[in-house]
């Protein structure tokens, strides 16, 4: 197995079957390029479609029929787990029932991907279960680990997301703080990147494939505009030597 690790983040790619394709262009093109770097896994992390519906996750399905590499799914506040089971049946990763968190152990870096979307809310929510859960998860290797969820569990100070981010953020940064082995905490929702901290762990929000949203400091400026800010998504880089390293990829 290489001592370099390289993780494609694809994220809020809002797939919809009304917009003449763009969004699943826009995702064709990003797993060209993560297929150009020769990423080992892809991750996409939530807001898979754009409003639950099947039509939506069928034409999803077929644009991951022949991925560059092992890809993995995680739900974001726009998708239904039900239907992400029913259009994967493949997935065999994902649980059958419940939360759809996972770990994946085949990897140099060890991916932990906590599902914490609330059904019918746009905020996140860490439940008492969710924080056990992943805390035992943790607890069972010391090797490098990302962590991935879909709601930042950091202020960013936009006005909005702020308000829709992750509730119960101090409940992880008490399960983080116990595993020092927590390299990086990956997620998405913001479609803009930003970095952050929690407990030792740097935080990285990753773009959207689809559309940019612009920062929103006060309540006197506009509300989550889409701008002209470039669509993209992460390359995260490992290696034994170096450790981490992560690329913002435009499209």
């Amino acid at each position: 197995m290489s001592r370099r690790f390289l993780l494609a983040q694809i994220s809020d790619t809002h797939v919809r079957v009304d917009d003449e394709g763009a969004s699943l262009r826009q995702l064709t093109r990003a797993l060209a390029q993560a297929r150009d770097y020769a990423a080992d896994a892809i991750l996409m992390t939530g807001d898979l479609v754009n409003d639950e519906r099947d039509e939506e996750y069928a034409a999803l399905a077929t644009a991951l029929i022949d991925p560059p590499a092992p890809l993995f799914l995680m739900p974001g506040n726009h998708d239904q787990r039900a239907r992400i089971r029913a259009h994967f049946p493949t997935h065999q990763y994902l649980p059958q029932d419940g939360f759809l968190s996972f770990a994946l152990d085949q990897f140099p870096v060890r991916i932990v991907c906590v599902d914490q979307i609330v059904p019918g809310e746009t905020h996140g929510m860490l439940t008492d279960a969710q924080a056990e859960w992943l805390d035992r998860t943790l607890s069972v290797s010391s090797r490098p680990t990302i962590v991935a969820l879909h709601h930042p569990p950091i202020a960013t100070h936009d006005v909005l997301f702020d308000q829709i981010g992750l509730r119960d953020a101090k409940l992880l940064k008490t399960v983080i703080s116990k595993h020092k082995h927590v390299r990086r905490i990956i997620c998405g929702h913001h479609h803009r990147v930003v970095f952050g901290q929690v407990a030792h762990a740097p935080v990285i929000i990753a773009p959207s494939t689809s559309w940019a949203y612009g920062l929103a400091l006060t309540d006197a400026q506009p509300i989550a505009p889409k701008t002209s800010e470039q669509p993209g998504w992460m390359l995260h880089i490992w290696s034994e030597q170096d450790g981490f390293v992560s690329h913002f990829m435009g499209l």
